[in-house]
């Protein structure tokens, strides 16, 4: 049963006939696709089946990180590209990232020398890491820990045999959902189309030409044909599945990897620790807004992508690890307050034996002219810090195609909306002249949360404010600019990929019915769809048990 409002009716009345470049797939790689496009001049539109960063970008572990761990396969190239593009992202969008401390153990002579020769090459590599960076998130040179230090930091973390331990930094994402968004917004600000919930439902070649693309409103029904003179597949996972519709086999293979993470209680400080699993792959424990981050896995998965769900067996799999890994960490499914997965998409040359673990995160691009599909590309592979450098990438390509040359990529220097400012400091002290009523708390909190986006969000009146479960406060006025500017059409929209409201655990009673008849009242929501959306959101604190 499809439940619309009169704004929801009316969402597709801008949408054009013909595009230059269709986009599928509204995850970070599509967002900076779109984002790069449209400052080259094209006129974009990006549809998304689910909600924004629903996919595989909402199961990060929340880090912007340059790919350490490459090293061990002599990965060097992927590893600059890595640490260059972090230092891209911290500076188009500041707001976006905090400095984070990295803790890996060390037990034996012959694992601190071999780290140690990682870690001078991993800062030999990153040497411009702070250059044109607002000093609030530059990252400090790595050090050595004694075990009395090692300890003081780690409390938890188990003794036996540690002679001390590396501690490099690199950068954590708080709410990568919220900053892929952004991505897709500011390009509206600059005239793209965007629409989460329109799916593709059909995909044909025309004979002059480009392409006819079927589109399909989730909320409303109601069915559109558009066409393209390009089209980019960016649909991650379901990468595969969109070639397929649009009649193109590809010869290499998507193999999709399954990660999970788990919430739970805090169990490690400050800095994030790096552990090594019994398999031999690697283990985060990441402190994140009060809370912990366990995770990740990478095991293959070869059923549906839309049949995907994280298992409570897993999570079991996952505490046990931690619980062997750590030390003193005592973990139960009790502990669990929230927990996330998604796949990655990886891609596997023909013949491969390849585990998904040890499986390059190298992405790569395919023009399918040669298949008779010419303007039809597919981003595959990759990761989040790098995605800003596959759409350059990318985009490059489609002007050599349609131009036959390339235009200045302007994406390592523009900011996004909430980056528009060069010191955080600076920034909260104008805000704070703006606004001379406004609780200096109230103007840092949103600072750190949104940036320079701030300014907007405080045009608004509000006079209630939030509690969530890790003891951080909402106010009014965010919640309803987010409501009302950010593509909201479900309350798991603004719950878990908005605002990150819902995924350090379940609202207390009072704050939870207050603010989803906050957000109720600002989309025009009778009881009847406010009772839906709800049981949407208390649907994503429950087992799936298998």
């Amino acid at each position: 049963m499809k439940h619309s409002t009169k704004q929801e009716n009316s969402r597709l009345t801008h949408l054009k006939k013909e595009y230059d470049i269709l986009i599928i797939g509204g995850g970070i790689t599509g967002a900076n696709v779109l984002w790069d496009a449209t400052l080259r001049g094209y006129q974009c539109l990006l549809v998304e089946k689910n909600d924004y960063a629903s996919g595989t970008s909402q199961a990060t572990s929340k880090l912007i990180h340059g790919g350490l761990r490459y090293l061990k396969n002599f990965e060097i190239g992927l590893v600059r590209e890595s640490l260059s593009e972090r230092r891209y992202l911290a500076k188009i969008s500041p707001h976006a990232v905090r400095p984070m401390g990295f803790i890996i153990p060390i037990r034996s002579l012959f694992q601190r020398i071999q780290l140690f020769l990682g870690m001078e090459l991993y800062n030999l590599l990153s040497f411009d890491r702070n250059k044109d960076i607002d000093p609030d998130v530059q990252l400090p040179k790595y050090r050595w820990n004694s075990i009395a230090e090692t300890i003081y930091k780690v409390i938890g973390l188990g003794r036996k045999s540690l002679i001390g331990s590396f501690q490099y930094y690199d950068y954590a994402n708080p709410n990568p959902e919220k900053h892929t968004t952004e991505f897709i917004l500011s390009a509206k600000e600059k005239g793209a189309h965007a629409f989460n919930y329109l799916s593709v439902t059909t995909l044909k070649k025309q004979n002059s030409g480009g392409y006819t693309v079927g589109l399909t409103d989730e909320i409303t029904g109601k069915k559109v044909l558009v066409s393209a003179k390009i089209v980019v597949n960016s649909a991650g996972p379901w990468a595969d599945v969109i070639e397929s519709m649009a009649g193109i086999s590809a010869e290499k293979k998507l193999v999709r990897s399954k990660g999970i993470h788990a919430v739970v209680r805090n169990i490690c400080g400050n800095e994030c620790v790096v552990l090594s699993k019994r398999d031999g792959s690697h283990l985060f424990v990441i402190p994140w807004r009060g809370k912990t981050i366990i995770g990740t896995t990478d095991t293959a998965y070869e059923d549906d992508p839309d049949k995907f769900k994280v298992k409570q067996s897993e999570l079991v799999d996952l505490i046990d690890e931690v619980n062997f890994s750590f030390g003193f960490a005592k973990l139960t499914l009790k502990d669990v307050d929230y927990y996330y997965g998604g796949l990655r998409p990886l891609v596997e040359d023909p013949g491969s034996t390849e585990g998904t673990y040890s499986a390059s995160r190298k992405s790569e691009i395919f023009h399918y002219e040669k298949e008779g599909f010419p303007g039809f590309f597919s981003a595959l592979g990759g990761k989040y810090t790098t995605s800003r450098a596959v759409a350059e990438s990318l985009v490059n390509s489609i002007d050599l195609y349609s131009k036959g040359k390339e235009d200045s990529c302007v994406t390592k220097f523009t900011p996004l909306l909430g980056g528009r400012y060069q010191n955080v400091k600076e920034l909260v002290t104008e805000i704070q002249f703006k606004f001379p009523h406004e609780s200096g708390f109230k103007i840092e909190t949103l600072v750190r949360r949104y940036g320079s986006t701030t300014w907007r969000i405080l045009q608004g009146k509000g006079t209630d404010s939030y509690r969530i479960p890790n003891g951080e406060i909402y106010f009014e006025e965010e919640v309803e600019y987010i409501v009302l500017h950010e593509d909201i059409h479900h309350l798991t929209d603004f719950y878990f990929r908005r605002s990150g409201v819902g995924t350090v655990g379940k609202l207390d009673t009072s704050d939870r019915i207050r603010m989803d008849k906050k957000i109720a009242k600002l989309l025009g929501w009778n009881a009847e769809r406010l009772k839906v959306e709800s049981k949407k959101v208390d649907e994503r604190y429950q087992w799936y048990v298998d």
